[in-house]
This record gives C-alpha cells, sequence and structure tokens, in this order.
C-alpha cells in the first residue's frame, strides 16, 4: 500500500488539478507526479483505485479516480490524519517558542549567585497588590522578575507580608 502520509492530507488538491483535466484517463507517470510518488507506490495505489494496464501503460478512470478521493476526504482516515498533523504542528509550534525562550539570557550578577535583593529597589516596586517594574528591555524585565523571585525565595514569609500588606510597612524593603 503507497505511503499515505505523503499524500493523504493533499487529497482535496490532487483531485481539485484532476478536476481541470480533460483527459479521459491518468496514466502511472501523472500519478506519481501528482501524489508525489515512486513507480512501485503508483502502481500500487492505481490497482488500489481500480486501474488496470493497457499494454506496457498503466491506466485509471479520471472521473473514477477523482471520485475515490472524494471518498478519501469524506473518510474518518483522512479526519483522524489531518488531525494528527494539526496535533503534530501545534506541538512543533509550541517547541519553537520554547527553543525561542531558552534563547534569552538573564543576567545574572555575581552578588545574586547567593541572594540578599530587596524588593524596593532598581525599579522593582512591590506594595501589597501591586507591582511596578521599570524596564529596558525583554532581557532586563527577565532579569528583574528573576532577582524578585530570588527575594521571595530567600525569605518567603517577609515577601507574603510586602505582597499582601499583612499589617506591616508597605515599603519596607524585603531585606536590609
Amino acid at each position: 500500500m503507497p505511503v499515505k502520509s505523503k499524500w493523504l492530507l493533499h487529497v482535496g488538491s490532487i483531485r481539485a488539478l484532476l478536476e481541470t483535466l480533460d483527459f479521459p484517463a491518468i496514466d502511472r507517470a501523472m500519478v506519481e507526479s501528482l501524489f508525489g510518488l515512486r513507480r512501485r507506490q503508483a502502481i500500487e495505489l492505481l490497482h488500489r483505485f481500480g486501474g488496470f494496464q493497457a499494454g506496457r501503460t498503466f491506466l485509471i478512470d479520471r472521473l473514477k479516480l477523482i471520485e475515490a478521493l472524494k471518498q478519501i476526504e469524506g473518510g474518518a482516515e483522512f479526519g483522524a490524519e489531518s488531525r494528527r498533523r494539526q496535533k503534530l504542528q501545534q506541538c512543533l509550534e509550541e517547541a519553537r517558542r520554547w527553543l525561542k525562550a531558552r534563547t534569552v539570557k538573564i543576567e545574572v550578577r555575581r552578588d545574586e549567585v547567593r541572594p540578599r535583593p530587596t524588593v524596593h529597589s532598581d525599579g522593582v516596586d512591590l506594595i501589597p497588590g501591586h507591582l511596578h517594574i521599570e524596564f529596558a528591555g525583554t532581557e532586563d524585565l527577565l532579569s528583574k522578575l528573576y532577582r524578585l523571585s530570588q527575594a521571595a525565595a530567600h525569605d518567603y514569609d517577609a515577601f507574603v507580608v510586602l505582597s499582601e500588606g499583612a499589617g506591616q510597612e508597605s515599603r519596607r524593603p524585603l531585606l536590609d
């Protein structure tokens, strides 16, 4: 049986092209070209769709092939392959986005390896219910968000007090 994944999703365009032709029959070479198949695969496809051999040439009635392609388009196999291909494209797109995000360099200063960050410095201001960050580009923003996450990790209880305002002074640095 021919490799369907090469031509199955192109059934609509193949059928549309066949409908524009006025030949009564399609030969093996045309099937190879239309479906993107090799010789043996084209012969197998011709046999599958009711093709016949006239002398040394394999042929199929053009209208019969068009009808067979219409049935494939409306079938469950085409729908399943179409959904599979769409899901694969979504996964690839997500992988491309992750790959692009992984190339972003977040500058971490030497003194931040063992952080003693504050949440009210360098353009980062956290008061209860409000976070304000001044930044000069995507990488600067991500760097400041990283430092903020390090502040939360270093002293979570103090971070909660600052972010939720549990009766504490709202502009007090997380760590001095």
